[in-house]
């Protein structure tokens, strides 16, 4: 958790972040891919380094995700430890959807956007972390 936030603003933002969920899963909005550069310290994470054996040395660390929320409202989630996944909690340092960039998700089903995102960031050398 971001040990800067009280629990007061911890708790206020978890209660904003549920009343836009609930009101984008009401308009039926597309989900949003997301990706956050991890600190390369992550590497030393043997679990990490294990799932990323083509990763070419200097490219970055990323977690990719998908969400209904916006990816600023996400990204802020996870630092906040709010259904947050270890990694970009602990290691995420910023919102990088520059690397979404030319990434093609024509012809793909919804829920295969982030395993295809995670996959062509692999292929191009990136280390990735994704559920």
């Amino acid at each position: 958790c971001n040990p800067d936030m009280q629990d007061s603003e911890r708790d206020a933002k978890i209660l904003r972040w549920q009343q836009k969920a609930r009101k984008a899963a009401r308009q039926r909005r597309c989900r949003n891919l997301y990706v956050i550069t991890l600190d390369p310290a992550v590497l030393e994470r043997h679990e990490f380094r294990a799932a990323n054996p083509g990763y070419i040395e200097g490219m970055p660390c990323v977690y990719v995700g998908i969400t209904i929320h916006e990816p600023g409202d996400r990204f802020e989630q996870h630092k906040a430890g709010y259904r947050s996944s270890k990694y970009p909690r602990h290691y995420g340092v910023e919102l990088a959807l520059d690397l979404i960039d030319g990434f093609d998700k024509t012809g793909l089903a919804e829920d295969d956007w982030e395993p295809a995102l995670a996959d062509w960031l692999r292929a191009q050398g990136c280390a990735v972390w994704q559920h």
